[in-house]
């Protein structure tokens, strides 16, 4: 199929759902959005292969409940071909949630509730799908340039001078084991998996801030622990982290910090207005860390959009703990990693497959260390 190269035009947008309501008010709203263009419909999975081997679009957005089930399928053929930016426009709750976390998964840039005239308003999604098609206009032009630039090269590291490793008899003389801080927007789920799973040897706690509404962080947390073999929740009021244990902010309307008292990690969970445009906010959870673990954590931002939790790595740094971000050329949108790049907040910047790696080396911990 080939991706398209950057061109003057609008980014052209392939609309694949059943209902043919939908693929008019999609069709409504993405030639309303300044810059984009549907340049075509499809009503079942075989429909929209079809439509795209024919037109060639920029973007597709897929509902997963297409007539058999075959939304699932049709991206993980698409992003195994020849991967362009898919837009998931999913029912919520139910199997919708699990089917929606599994897109993201298989690589789907990101997805879209669909109106359900109370919680999810015709108005809030049509806000929600302008934003999303930027996002995944962000990631095309990533690709592109990617492709234009290195083949096979997404495994390169930049590497950015840091601090000895953190001393794990230090940590074991204060009571706490190392903390690891994960934040991650746009193409965060399985950005997030890979991470966990090369570090879930380790057993260190480890806090997770992927800006995903309420109602899906409680699937994402289920899928990383069948993933990842960790105890992984999501985060409630009061839980004292261990090792072994990880947890995901819930989404909604509540920030997520990290308190330490009388040697253990807190979370706590406050209400509280957007930081960065976000809550959860990355920002909140990394100042939080900085405050309750200092040098004994280490901080990790993965791929996003945006700028959230920029400021809050750069407050780890400068309380001692070592700072992470993933290389933007193996980010989907090279927002937040390259935002806290600028302001010098990042130890060093590093391929998301060497992420795991490099932070074990950073705890002193190796894999031939696993234990059962």
């Amino acid at each position: 199929m080939g991706m398209q190269s950057a061109s003057a035009g609008p980014v052209k947008v392939l609309v694949v759902d059943d209902s043919v309501l939908m693929q008019k008010l999609m069709t409504q709203i993405v030639n309303a959005t300044p810059g984009f263009q549907v340049i075509g419909v499809a009503g079942s999975a075989e429909e929209g292969w079809d439509a795209i081997q024919e037109l060639r679009p920029d973007i597709l957005t897929l509902d997963l409940e297409l007539p058999g089930r075959h939304g699932l399928k049709l991206l993980a053929r698409v992003l195994k071909q020849d991967p362009l930016p898919v837009l998931i426009v999913s029912a919520f709750g139910g199997p919708g949630a699990d089917n929606t976390i599994q897109a993201l998964e298989l690589g789907a840039i990101d997805f879209i509730e669909k109106p359900d005239g109370t919680t999810h308003t015709l108005e809030g999604f049509m806000k929600h799908v302008g934003t999303a098609l930027q996002r995944a206009s962000a990631s095309r032009r990533l690709l592109l340039a990617a492709r234009a630039t290195t083949q096979g090269a997404v495994g390169a590291r930049t590497p950015i001078p840091s601090r000895p490793a953190i001393s794990r008899e230090i940590c074991r003389t204060a009571g706490k084991a190392p903390l690891i801080a994960i934040g991650a927007s746009t193409g965060g789920v399985p950005a997030v998996q890979v991470v966990m799973r090369d570090l879930a040897f380790t057993r260190l706690p480890i806090v997770v801030v992927q800006h995903m509404p309420a109602g899906y962080t409680a699937k994402f947390a289920a899928r990383l622990a069948a993933a990842t073999g960790l105890d992984v929740r999501e985060a409630a009021d009061g839980d004292r982290l261990r090792p072994g244990m990880a947890v995901v902010a819930p989404g909604g309307h509540r920030h997520l910090e990290i308190e330490e008292r009388r040697g253990e990690f807190v979370c706590v969970l406050r209400e509280g207005p957007l930081v960065s445009g976000h809550c959860p906010s990355v920002d909140v959870m990394f100042h939080s860390v900085a405050r309750a673990a200092g040098a004994q954590a280490v901080g990790v931002l993965l791929t996003g959009m945006g700028r959230d939790g920029a400021d809050g790595l750069l407050a780890m740094r400068k309380a001692g703990a070592e700072t992470l971000i993933q290389s933007g050329e193996t980010c989907v949108v090279n927002g937040m990693p390259k935002a806290a790049f600028e302001i010098g907040a990042a130890d060093r910047a590093v391929a998301l497959d060497q992420i795991g790696g490099v932070v074990a080396g950073l705890i002193g911990d190796r894999p031939h260390q696993r234990t059962a």
